[in-house]
């Protein structure tokens, strides 16, 4: 493993992850022997504006149902249950952290989910699986870890069929400012690999996709920030802590206020902005 890798590694994985997702929901006063994808939104879904952009992502793409999924950087697995759940796909996940998968596969077992979803430990830029292989490929906010983009686009090409989806939430540079550190995706300047919004969408188009559909997503995101926050204050959820039992905190480990104030901010003052993309392709030519 590269020295970045294991870099990413130590910035995302958190022992003990399992033990303290279901302590948060014992703590709401859920049954573990009853649970719902929906349940674990909250925490699986750490992501900008969690399980809601990915309902509204899915809704944008028009997902087939029936679809068999790869979710490139699938970390907990919420999207990829959602999916499966919603649509009726059949999903693979792949992720960087064995930590990740251990425990996406865990809770799909937890919540009757096994049998569509499976979640194994791969390289984003090597993606072990055959040529053509996949109706839909979903990626949310991942590619701000990878350098070499163009690798995983070509990647991504590869493995979906003719006619194939590509569908992607990312995060994007906004206006050139520096950004404030840390933030969910990297603690140092070193570890972000963001690209503005039409470079990266270029860079899609380049490795060989045509664009259905793209939108900014920013403004929705803060909205649903600020308004999740104003109801939270009204209520004093949170406690001494300043954090609910169950969510996305549980993964950002010991520096998540920091990392979600840093993140909050970097967005409202323009240097991080929002897309949703949804691109094809294109059907063999005789």
């Amino acid at each position: 493993m590269s020295r970045s890798s294991e870099e990413l590694l130590h910035h995302y994985e958190q022992s003990g992850l399992l033990a303290r997702i279901l302590a948060g929901l014992k703590a709401l006063g859920k049954d573990l022997n009853s649970l719902t994808h929906e349940d674990l939104a909250p925490a699986d879904e750490f992501h900008s504006h969690g399980r809601n952009a990915t309902r509204a992502l899915a809704e944008f793409a028009r997902i087939p149902s029936g679809s068999r999924v790869l979710d490139v950087g699938s970390g907990l697995g919420g999207p990829a249950r959602y999916l499966a759940a919603t649509y009726g796909c059949d999903v693979s996940g792949i992720d960087l952290s064995p930590e990740f998968c251990s425990v996406a596969n865990e809770l799909s077992r937890l919540t009757g989910l096994a049998g569509r979803t499976r979640f194994q430990v791969g390289d984003a830029l090597a993606l072990p699986f055959a040529d053509s292989h996949f109706d839909v490929v979903w990626t949310i906010q991942m590619q701000m870890n990878i350098a070499d983009k163009r690798r995983l686009y070509d990647g991504i090409v590869r493995v979906l069929k003719p006619g194939g989806l590509f569908v992607c939430q990312e995060a994007c540079l906004g206006n050139g400012e520096p950004l404030d550190f840390p933030v969910p995706w990297a603690s140092r300047p070193d570890q972000s690999h963001l690209a503005d919004p039409e470079s990266l969408r270029g860079l899609v188009r380049d490795a060989g996709l045509r664009e259905r559909s793209w939108r900014d997503f920013t403004a929705e995101i803060v909205a649903a920030r600020k308004a999740q926050q104003a109801k939270a204050q009204a209520s004093g959820a949170g406690g001494t802590s300043g954090f609910p039992p169950l969510g996305m905190h549980l993964v950002l480990g010991d520096q998540a206020a920091a990392k979600m104030a840093n993140s909050a901010r970097n967005t409202d003052v323009g240097r991080v902005v929002f897309i949703q993309g949804v691109f094809e392709k294109p059907e063999f030519r005789s």
